[in-house]
């Protein structure tokens, strides 16, 4: 992402257009929504724990100010995701996981100080949900359903530190999506693939309060998103999906050779009707149309705890939790075959070596708990019960100059 030249970072327009275009990769990582449980492997490590706690070139993603915190480095990551998921329709349980894929998720971080107080930087992660039924599936008339939202989002930073111990940070986000349906046609809806592209802002602050304590908040706003036309009569508003527009505030606190922190953050999920409209048996309107069927998303609560222990001057260990209210509606799981994200509790486990010269790796591993949201409303949302679990594991390379 970026080439180290004459002693300063270059941003290189190809590799930013690789990542965005996000070809190699295949996303289903649903935690919270479409949003994994935390950006950065060491966050990952923590239950996603960022807002006060900045630790490499992915804090940009969450709270842009604390880039003014962590110097100059790169950090390239991958995680790795392993899903079991589908509905139970009509008392059968339809595994919506059958092509039993490892999901690849990549993640990139570039901060360049531009003095002693303000940095420039360039965050990228992934998002997305997705299921893969067998052939012979048949979920009340969805013949074969699949589907599979991925989301590339860059987050072009600037932050400055407006005194010894406080910072303000801006972000620019780039967003690029892609949407794959499969199965709708069979009851006279629009299948295939569309993408689109916008952007969005994210602001954020940090205070280190005193020399243990820190606060962090972050706001970002809706992503704005151009129109997938192919889907103007299944998504609701004509084609709109917007990632909706987050909030949240953090505190840290390092005492000694042990670190503990918090997040609280909400999602606004039922602001973008694509998400938050209700499903088949409740909404007004047709498909497509803006008071037309949805997911039946409910706005989330994301509570997210961790913590460190610098075991040796060398290793770090990281533990965390992570938990969010339930995002399905019981009164919407016919739509929820599509996008199952009935999961939401998480324990994690993570830890960093050191290797000298600014050199570390850093690992993590998330297991998502099975959920599933038994359906108990009109026609077939009565009748299907969306279920969901994960395990995480993912790496990375930090290099700090």
């Amino acid at each position: 992402m970026g080439a180290f030249i004459s002693g300063r970072w270059r941003f290189s327009g190809i590799a930013t257009t690789l990542l965005l275009a996000g070809a190699p990769c295949h996303f289903a990582q649903a935690t919270q929504g479409t949003f994994p449980h935390g950006y950065g492997v060491k966050s990952e490590g923590m239950g996603g724990v960022v807002l006060a706690l900045p630790q490499d070139a992915l804090v940009g993603a969450s709270n842009p100010a604390g880039m003014a915190w962590v110097g100059d480095r790169v950090d390239a990551g991958v995680a790795f995701l392993k899903v079991d998921n589908g509905v139970e329709f009509a008392g059968n349980t339809i595994s919506g996981s059958a092509d039993n894929d490892l999901y690849i998720i990549p993640q990139l971080g570039v901060n360049h100080m531009l003095d002693e107080v303000s940095s420039v930087g360039l965050s990228v992660v992934g998002n997305g949900v997705g299921t893969d039924y067998s052939r012979e599936s048949n979920v009340g008339g969805l013949q074969s359903p699949g589907s599979t939202l991925q989301q590339m989002v860059a987050t072009l930073s600037y932050a400055r530190k407006i005194s010894e111990r406080h910072s303000l940070g801006v972000g620019l986000l780039l967003i690029r999506q892609q949407l794959d349906i499969d199965g709708t046609s069979s009851i006279g809806l629009p299948e295939g693939s569309d993408e689109s592209y916008g952007g969005g802002l994210r602001v954020g602050y940090l205070a280190r309060i005193t020399d243990e304590l820190s606060f962090g908040a972050s706001y970002a706003t809706r992503g704005y998103m151009s129109k997938m036309k192919h889907f103007d009569k299944l998504l609701a508003e004509g084609g709109g999906l917007d990632m909706p527009s987050t909030y949240g505030v953090g505190l840290s606190y390092k005492r000694g050779d042990w670190t503990l922190a918090a997040d609280l953050q909400k999602i606004l999920w039922s602001d973008v009707k694509a998400y938050g409209n209700p499903g088949v048996g409740r909404a007004t309107g047709a498909p497509g149309e803006s008071d037309g069927p949805g997911f039946g998303w409910r706005d989330q609560t994301v509570y997210r705890v961790g913590v460190a222990y610098e075991a040796t001057r060398d290793l770090t260990l990281r533990v965390g939790y992570n938990d969010a209210n339930q995002l399905l509606d019981s009164r919407d799981g016919y739509l929820g075959t599509l996008a199952p994200a009935a999961n939401h509790r998480h324990v994690t486990l993570g830890t960093t070596y050191r290797l000298g010269g600014g050199n570390e790796v850093s690992f993590a591993y998330a297991r998502s708990f099975m959920d599933k949201v038994n359906g108990d409303g009109q026609g077939p949302d009565a009748v299907s019960s969306p279920y969901m679990s994960q395990h995480w594991f993912s790496l990375s390379y930090g290099l700090a100059f």
